[in-house]
């Protein structure tokens, strides 16, 4: 028992003990809407425990005996976190077999990186909005401590008498470092806090260990480099060390640094809470994507979105219809003071984004919020907002995530401070447009009058799901491919009506073409631009740029030792792919993958005033935390959904796992309960 109760304090659970027995001859029934309760699961799992052996009868009559709510809740935390990581391995090596790829490696903890992602996002519209609301934008850090020291700590494995400092640039250009320190950390009498354009600027930000808290000016000032996800031990480093997020990345983003500068309260105080939601996040994503099961090579493979699933049918209302409409918004608000003229101040947004004589609300285009963060920056834009930023764009002012409701809008994710009459107005809005009130005089809002006006942004899977980057849309005859580095992109799955024949090309520069054994195409960047030409006597010129990853899809490691790799290539093809090259597909729209049914949606939707560029142009990575933020909101206040997720998955890994299938779960929890020679309980 005792090792139960460290487990879980070391997730920052809490728990006490009762002496209530239950026999352990108790039968059970399999799970339905009346028999799933926190206490029906966790006797039907200890009963599984000791009808498997992996526990004894007296060590189950041991936890049968507790009848603690708060216990049981605690233990199925653990136990829905463990579930939900077997859901999602499942579900990626579903995927890698059908794809012929390789499945993520075991290392990834998929639910702890959703956790903690979830968390961040949560976190860092809270810090923002603090940094903001004070006068000199600084935060008094010391009450996220925890009971702890701020920092990260136990990145590796020997780091036991390291500690690490968090330093940032103040722009990308700037190369001396400031260290994030507040008054009386590291036994100093300075206060230094990252303003909101450094938060929101790029990967500027830098974990450094040392023993003694040496304090650096200068990245060259670190003597190693260790690795996260990668490097497990720093093997007696003790000088000024930098911790890479990885190979290609030194530096993390504002929000991503947020679970190292506050990892203890991050840990205790926020994670804890998003558990109830995991069961449902897991079975959400088991059935977001539908594969073509016949798969026979990597050119006739391909991934859409499942139109049945939550996500996509609570977004919007098609993914292929010429009339969509957005169910889910990003909302930002941005006010004046009260002695403001509100006329005017509306006009002052309309001059900045190139309306200056236009009535009623702006559509917004491609450069609008980068127009208005550089004049929030400027502070040439009056905006007297006290709500932090996204994490997502980087702009002041972020309520949250919105869906539609039947007088308004509601929120999912943050919290919704617009007007009620603002909340109206947004539900119909369909495109990316800035709300500027009745007679462009703003909504009032709050006791004092003040005057508000509201950013709505539409979100639609097609711009989370755009597939431009690797779709031949020609500007001029000329087509440009945005790959990521190490990665083939499939081109017999394409479609120009520009070009005759996908299987025929010349004048490679600065980009490897191979071939499969049906003539199927596939190329990859291997300088920062390059270009072919498609075609036989239809020909286009194609453009390539070795770009960071913006397009959301399934990019992973080719499987080499797969049938359809080893015979569907010849072996100087197969000698051209590295061990660790990727392959990367789109995620279609649509059941039909034709190929020039994919370009015609493609093309139609990158011509639309309803798609935003902001959107398209997100990193993959945030374009995931965008998709998970969502999700967390659709799940987390769906009673009916979450019942559905129990019912099916704790019947697959409780009730119907074979030993195989539920091992896992049951050594998570069984190794707290024995001792060393596995006879005895604590």
């Amino acid at each position: 028992m005792k090792k139960l109760l460290a487990i879980l304090a070391a997730v920052g659970l809490t728990a006490t003990t009762s002496s209530v027995v239950i026999s352990c001859t108790t039968t059970v029934d399999r799970f339905g809407k009346l028999n799933f309760s926190d206490k029906q699961v966790y006797t039907t799992f200890i009963l599984k425990m000791k009808d498997s052996g992996f526990i004894s009868v007296s060590q189950a009559e041991k936890f049968l005996k507790i009848s603690d709510t708060e216990i049981i809740a605690d233990v199925l935390k653990i136990l829905d976190k463990k579930i939900a990581e077997e859901e999602y391995k499942a579900t990626s090596s579903n995927i890698a077999s059908t794809l012929k790829v390789k499945e993520k490696e075991t290392t990834e903890n998929i639910t702890s990186n959703l956790l903690n992602d979830l968390a961040t996002n949560k976190f860092f519209s809270e810090y923002t909005a603090k940094v903001i609301s004070d006068k000199n934008g600084l935060v008094n850090d010391k009450q996220y401590s925890n009971n702890h020291s701020l920092n990260p700590f136990n990145l590796f494995e020997d780091d036991e008498k390291i500690n690490y400092s968090i330093y940032y640039k103040k722009t990308s250009e700037n190369e001396t470092l400031t260290r994030w320190q507040v008054l009386g950390e590291f036994g100093e009498n300075e206060w230094n806090i990252p303003s909101i354009d450094t938060l929101n600027g790029g990967n500027n930000f830098y974990i450094i260990g040392s023993t003694d808290n040496t304090k650096v000016t200068k990245l060259s000032d670190t003597k190693n480099t260790k690795f996260l996800n990668k490097d497990t031990k720093i093997d007696g480093v003790t000088g000024p060390f930098l911790v890479a997020k990885n190979e290609q990345e030194q530096g993390f983003s504002g929000n991503e640094i947020m679970k190292y500068r506050f990892q203890s309260y991050i840990n205790a105080k926020i994670i804890p809470d998003l558990y109830t939601q995991l069961i449902s996040l897991a079975y959400l994503d088991s059935n977001l994507y539908s594969t073509n099961l016949t798969t026979t090579n990597y050119t006739r493979s391909f991934v859409r979105l499942n139109t049945s699933n939550k996500l996509v049918s609570s977004v919007q209302n098609s993914l292929t219809s010429e009339t969509k409409s957005s169910n889910v918004k990003l909302i930002w608000s941005f006010k004046a003071k009260v002695s403001t003229d509100a006329t005017s101040w509306v006009k002052s947004y309309k001059q900045a984004l190139g309306e200056p004589n236009s009535s009623g609300n702006i559509i917004l285009d491609e450069n609008s919020i980068t127009t208005l963060k550089d004049n929030f920056s400027t502070k040439t834009l009056e905006n007297n907002t006290k709500l932090g930023t996204d994490p997502f764009l980087g702009l002041v002012g972020y309520n949250g995530i919105a869906k539609n409701n039947d007088t308004g809008i509601e929120a999912i994710s943050g919290s919704l401070s617009i007007s009620t009459d603002a909340q109206t107005a947004a539900k119909s809005i369909d495109r990316p447009t800035l709300l500027t009130g009745p007679k462009d005089q703003g909504f009032a809002v709050g006791d004092n009058g003040e005057s508000e006006i509201v950013l709505v942004l539409p979100i639609y899977l097609n711009d989370i799901y755009d597939n431009s980057n690797v779709t031949l849309n020609a500007v001029n005859q000329e087509a440009t491919l945005s790959i990521p580095s190490d990665t083939w992109v499939p081109l017999g799955d394409k479609y120009s009506p520009y070009v005759d024949d996908m299987k025929t090309f010349e004048k490679p520069e600065g980009v490897d073409i191979i071939k499969d054994k049906s003539g199927n195409l596939y190329v990859k960047a291997t300088a920062a631009t390059g270009s072919f030409t498609l075609g036989n006597t239809m020909k286009m010129k194609v453009n390539v740029k070795n770009n960071v990853d913006t397009m959301l899809g399934i990019h992973e490691t080719i499987n080499k030792e797969d049938s359809a790799f080893t015979s569907g290539f010849d072996a100087n093809q197969q000698d051209k792919v590295k061990d660790t090259d990727k392959i990367l597909y789109s995620v279609l729209w649509a059941r039909n993958a034709d190929p020039k049914s994919v370009y015609q949606l493609s093309e139609a939707w990158s011509n639309s005033v309803q798609s935003s560029s902001d959107i398209k142009n997100l990193s993959a990575i945030n374009k995931q935390l965008l998709i998970s933020e969502i999700e967390n909101g659709l799940v987390a206040g769906d009673t009916d959904y979450a019942t559905e997720a129990k019912e099916e998955l704790y019947t697959k890994y409780i009730m119907d796992g074979d030993n195989v299938l539920f091992q896992g779960l049951y050594d998570e929890l069984a190794k707290y309960i024995k001792d060393e020679d596995g006879n005895t309980s604590d």
